[in-house]
């Protein structure tokens, strides 16, 4: 009898999924996160975008928390590739600059949905280890190499320094009408926290 009860209470295993119609729900899923944002998204919506039934819809993804978790955790992925210029500045000014210009469905999809992140907690860890890790795994390369070439010292913090620009960057879009930082409050993160002081000897 517990296993009968245990098989009702978990969904019946049918035929395998689709991975065409799990990647459809997902782009439609990323597309109207850009286009409408966050709290005007219905699963009706992305149902109707995808192509699909909500049974099909719903068998899947139990709520819009779920799928749209899924979908930024494993479509949105607008972090460039980490650029090696032989420089700690030059390097964090193209990385971020492009990173900024990177403005694609991913980039609106992320946006929208950022102001919901401080109060769900599963759209919360579905952004740090989608989005934000790629993000500051890539910061942190830079900070490493930098680290490497002694133009920052040994003892750096990089956990922090990889961390910071997207809690600038964050931080920046939260306060403003403007959704994007320009390349101006690139120069500032750069000049502040990412270019070492000249004729300061960093060698440990």
């Amino acid at each position: 009898m517990a296993d009968e009860a245990e098989r009702v209470g978990r969904p019946r295993r049918g035929r395998p999924r689709d991975p065409q119609v799990d990647a459809a729900i997902l782009t439609a899923a990323m597309e109207l996160l850009g286009d409408i944002g966050y709290a005007r998204l219905t699963m009706d919506q992305v149902a109707a975008r995808a192509g699909v039934s909500k049974a099909s819809l719903y068998l899947r993804w139990a709520n819009k928390v779920a799928l749209v978790a899924e979908a930024i955790g494993h479509r949105a992925r607008p972090v460039p590739e980490v650029p090696d210029t032989g420089s700690l500045p030059e390097d964090m000014r193209v990385f971020l600059r492009t990173l900024l210009r990177s403005r694609n469905t991913a980039s609106k999809a992320v946006a929208a949905v950022a102001g919901e992140i401080a109060s769900n907690p599963e759209l919360r860890e579905a952004w740090h280890t989608g989005i934000a890790g790629a993000l500051q795994e890539a910061v942190r390369t830079i900070i490493t190499r930098a680290v490497e070439r002694s133009e920052l010292p040994a003892d750096s913090d990089v956990e922090l320094l990889s961390a910071l620009p997207q809690a600038l960057l964050q931080h920046w879009s939260s306060r403003r009408a403007q959704r994007y930082p320009d390349d101006a409050f690139v120069e500032r993160i750069v000049r502040q926290f990412y270019t070492p002081a000249e004729g300061h000897d960093v060698q440990p």
